[in-house]
């Protein structure tokens, strides 16, 4: 699967895996870019010239999102920003006295690393990194103790459409600006347990560069429940978010429930086929839908060997000029989109153009029906507890010698 990466684009840091069943959040390996990093780190030489644009690009797309309107986010963190810039006078105590009362340290802490080679004045950043680091681990390690027994956390799943001027953005550059939105609409993400905490947002099935979704999913993990209802949420969002990005379903799921990745049987797409290469296009579909078996070889860095795809595209019909066809997900959902049509058409990427993921069909998720089985255990044991310290007549019957103990 195409990885979401949430650093600078250069690196790479991958976050911990947490096991829904224990964890109670979606098990799967999440990369960062912190919207903080790309909007002041300067361009790097290294970077290949198409990829420099791109960056660029989003480091202007993540800037004008802030310039829509005011800041949600807390006024403490708000505040440490425009410190670290130099736009406000240090104070030390009150600022850090301000992240331990609003339940923030562990923000602060990224924050202020996020900030390290930036700031104007570095001796500060050192001085709020050593006294952070502390209240940050100590909060840390309270938050592990009671994640188990946390009811307050809630899993949101959203839908969204990704098309025309955002067709360019890959998961990386999705995840980036949907962290971006959270932040600035105040939507206060819960961090997972790995050594360095990041926000659990992650995109389900990510798409590549060039292609876009109708039916697309992110998965957002929210410390509390938000006071405002759905609708007005997503239109918050919605007004941050850059042309071609739009959510539009809002869905308010159990910790346990399933992945997307998990439940994902088949993706349904249309590619608008260019004039040109038309009549090719109709020609190769008449002879792929004909062949028993269209092996597809990778290369050497699949060691997997080649791929049919004739049994990965079970079905492929047109629609005027439109060539509609599925894709089988489960294990292949690694499989670019992209690369499949070029091995079928021999056609170069640029003309493969306005393909869209039309909708994604779901199998029924088994964890929904079966709660009992994911419920944290130490809740059972607390309420076992409190019912036999509440005078309870609870008879245990001892089989060996049949009498009857009377409790309560």
């Amino acid at each position: 699967m195409w990885k979401s990466s949430q650093r600078p684009l250069t690196r790479q840091e991958p976050s911990v895996n947490l096991q829904r069943a224990g964890a109670g959040i979606p098990s799967r390996t999440i990369h960062w870019i912190y919207a903080d990093d790309v909007n002041t780190r300067p361009p790097d030489s290294s970077i290949p010239v198409e990829r420099l644009a791109r960056q660029v690009r989003l480091q202007a797309v993540l800037r004008v999102m802030e310039e829509k309107g005011p800041s949600r986010e807390p006024a403490c963190l708000q505040d440490f920003r425009a410190m670290m810039a130099g736009r406000l006078s240090p104070d030390l105590d009150a600022r850090i006295a301000s992240f331990v009362a609003g339940d923030l340290v562990e923000e602060a802490s990224e924050l202020c690393r996020n900030f390290r080679r930036e700031a104007v004045d570095q001796a500060l950043v050192e001085a709020f990194a050593s006294r952070l680091a502390p209240l940050a681990a100590k909060a840390q390690q309270q938050r592990t103790a009671r994640w188990q027994m946390d009811t307050q956390r809630v899993l949101i799943r959203f839908c969204y459409t990704k098309k025309d001027e955002a067709l360019g953005f890959d998961d990386r550059d999705l995840h980036a600006i949907f962290l971006q939105a959270f932040r600035l609409e105040g939507l206060r993400l819960l961090l997972d347990l790995g050594k360095r905490p990041r926000p659990l947002l992650s995109v389900c099935l990510p798409l590549p560069v060039g292609a876009g979704g109708l039916a697309e999913f992110m998965d957002a993990v929210l410390r509390e429940e938000p006071e405002d209802r759905p609708a007005t949420l997503m239109a918050r969002l919605n007004h941050r978010l850059p042309e071609g990005l739009h959510l539009h379903q809002w869905m308010v799921l159990p910790g346990y429930a399933s992945q997307v990745s998990d439940l994902a049987i088949l993706s349904h797409w249309r590619w608008q086929v260019p004039t040109e290469c038309r009549l090719l296009v109709r020609d190769k579909v008449s002879f792929f839908l004909e062949a028993s078996r269209w092996l597809w070889d990778r290369g050497n860095s699949h060691p997997d060997g080649p791929v049919d795809l004739r049994d990965l595209i079970p079905e492929m019909h047109w629609e005027d000029s439109a060539l509609c066809f599925s894709t089988r997900m489960g294990v292949h959902q690694a499989v670019n989109p992209l690369k499949m049509l070029r091995a079928i058409f021999g056609v170069e990427a640029p003309a493969i153009t306005c393909l869209i993921r039309t909708a994604v069909d779901l199998k029924p998720d088994p964890r929904l029906g079966q709660a009992d089985r994911f419920q944290p255990k130490l809740k059972n044991m607390y309420e076992d507890a409190m019912l036999l310290a509440g005078g309870s007549n609870i008879v245990l019957v001892d089989e060996d010698d049949g009498d009857p103990i009377q409790l309560g």
